[in-house]
């Protein structure tokens, strides 16, 4: 895709190694891709909220005016610069997610939908064209219709997010995974579907939602969860405090509950490793509580500390044995 591109110049922006025909290249895409300037307001909106508001309005004028002024071509080369030096300050922790932007927000051809995917050990915020906020985890994809809002909002998703629902009553806001349908109307909750998963769930965080899989329906109230089994295709649904199940968006990582199985594909999923197990035995093992994602060696300790479990790593390798 030619947006892969420009993640090289963003990158040689930031050490200050761009040829002028490099900025001259970059500062192109910018004055064409009007989504683009918004999608970076908005990073820098949601990455420093308590930002002083009269520094943000320099900071989103001059981005602006990197975009739009036909002034001389030095004068633009240095406003884009110190645009970009400054949503790197601001925005460092979210620059993966601005590349995900252009690897991944083009239109699928001849399909009118436009998916954002995070890769292992990424995550992305998204505004919809609605004003719905929508988190996204690591190893994720959030597809829907470039005409989206126009006549109905939809999305679907493979993987874990957390949506915050704008409110139209007459238009409900609809989540389509593998397993479920989840309809809301103005909302908070969470999604966790990804294919390997055999509990997909929804975790409602306020309002009320719609949960429907294979002609089974629940209605869900503030702090329920209700889980698909894949293999018994039936849909429960239990009390839980949900505000354990968003700590992925703090980057604390909750596990309910969990065998070690369904831990490893979430660990190599965040921190973009491959976990092995030298022994089946490891795989049952249950874990409760929560995890920082610092770094996965943290992680690993904090596992091997509550369990028979030692592990050797090698590079992004690693392997699980049990025993001592």
């Amino acid at each position: 895709m030619e947006n892969k591109k420009y993640i090289i110049l963003f990158e040689k922006y930031l050490r200050n190694e761009a040829s002028e025909e490099e900025t001259q290249l970059l500062l192109n895409m910018l004055r064409r891709d009007k989504d683009l300037d918004r999608y970076l307001e908005r990073m820098l909106d949601q990455s420093h909220p308590e930002m002083d508001e009269q520094m943000e309005q320099r900071m989103h004028a001059q981005i602006r005016s990197t975009i739009t002024q036909g002034r001389k071509r030095s004068l633009r080369t240095a406003s884009l610069r110190r645009a970009i030096q400054w949503a790197a300050i601001i925005v460092l922790p979210l620059l993966s997610a601005l590349l995900v932007y252009l690897i991944t927000s083009d239109p699928l051809p001849g399909n009118n939908h436009v998916t954002i995917t995070t890769p292992n050990g990424e995550k992305a915020i998204v505004t919809l064209a609605d004003g719905s906020l929508v988190w996204i985890n690591s190893g994720s994809s959030l597809t829907y219709g470039s005409d989206f809002n126009r006549h109905q909002r939809k999305v679907s998703l493979e993987g874990e997010a957390y949506f915050e629902v704008a409110k139209d009553p007459q238009h409900p806001f609809i989540v389509h995974t593998r397993e479920m349908e989840i309809q809301a109307l103005g909302t908070a909750f969470n999604v966790s579907a990804y294919n390997d998963e055999n509990y997909p769930s929804v975790v409602l965080v306020e309002g009320k939602i719609q949960v429907n899989t294979r002609g089974q329906e629940e209605i869900l109230t503030e702090n329920e969860r209700a889980i698909v089994d894949k293999v018994n295709q039936s849909l429960s649904t239990d009390k839980v405090f949900a505000s354990d199940y968003i700590q992925w968006k703090a980057g604390n990582l909750y596990f309910d509950n969990s065998s070690f199985d369904e831990i490893a594909k979430t660990l190599s999923r965040v921190f973009n490793v491959e976990i092995r197990f030298a022994s089946d035995k490891l795989r049952p093992l249950r874990f409760t509580g929560t995890l920082g994602n610092s770094s996965i060696r943290n992680a690993l300790d904090i596992l091997s500390l509550t369990s028979s479990m030692h592990y050797e790593m090698n590079g992004t390798v690693i392997e699980l044995y049990y025993g001592d």
